[in-house]
Formats: structure tokens, sequence, C-alpha cells
């Protein structure tokens, strides 16, 4: 697989039990392949709206940050905190932007990360869907895809 990026943040979403809101715990993950396709379109009233479908393809053997294990989001779902830090997933409704996370915060809300994002100058893409192509094939084509808006 060819890689064409530097790399991405997967922000996976945690609720925080004592506030009940969404918490984000980023994962840098360094060499995967990027696409985004832009397209429009014309409804029978005229109207016109934009579309932007963006896919990422993480290479089985990418560099994930502090060596982390990919989890189903099942299982991820059920970690601690502390235990969740050392891994990774991708689930839907899950963010990413296409650069490495500079910030120091291990875990952040989703209004603080929307700033940082605005902050720095990057977009937030929400995952809408992703695949586990990971078992099949050589090492060299397996893979996760992420699609996302």
């Amino acid at each position: 697989m060819i890689t064409n990026m530097d790399a991405v943040t997967v922000f996976n979403g945690r609720t925080d039990k004592a506030t009940r809101r969404k918490l984000f715990i980023p994962t840098v993950i360094r060499g995967v392949s990027y696409v985004e396709a832009k397209g429009a379109t014309v409804t029978n009233n005229g109207v016109w709206s934009s579309d932007v479908q963006y896919k990422i393809r993480i290479p089985f053997k990418a560099r994930i940050q502090d060596g982390r294990a990919y989890l189903s989001c099942l299982e991820y779902e059920r970690l601690e905190v502390g235990e969740a830090l050392k891994h990774w997933t991708i689930r839907k409704e899950d963010l990413l932007i296409r650069e490495a996370f500079a910030g120091e915060e291990v875990q952040l809300y989703e209004d603080e990360l929307a700033a940082y994002a605005k902050e720095q100058g990057f977009e937030l893409i929400r995952i809408t869907e992703y695949a586990d192509n990971t078992l099949g094939g050589s090492l060299f084509t397996r893979h996760w895809r992420i699609g996302g808006k």
C-alpha cells in the first residue's frame, strides 16, 4: 500500500462517568493513505449542496503512538480509562484530523477538541464508516479503512 500522508490522529470517544460528557483520547498514527473526494449536487428545486468524502487507509504495519494495540470497538468500550490509554479503535462518530496532535492533553472534551482544531486550522473529520481488513492477505495489503465527512 502506498502511503501519502505523514500522520493522522484518531480521537476515540468515551463517556466521562462523572460529567456524562464525551471525552476523546487522541492516538497519532504515522504512514497512512489518504484520499479526498469533493462533489456537488443540484436538487430539483435548484439548491446546490457540496459533499466532501474522506477515505483513510491505515496499513497494518503503520506506526501507532506509544505502540498502542488495536481493539474492536466493543472490547475498547469495556476498558477503564487507564487501560484505554494503551489501546485504540475505530468507531462511527469518533473524530479524526489529518495531522499529528501536538497537544499535551491525553483526554479532551469535544468543545476543547473543536477549539484546538479551529486554532490550528485543522478540519475535524467525523468517522461515518470503517472496515477491519487486517485478517486476510499479505502483511502489505492488510489495513483498516476509514470513511468520513
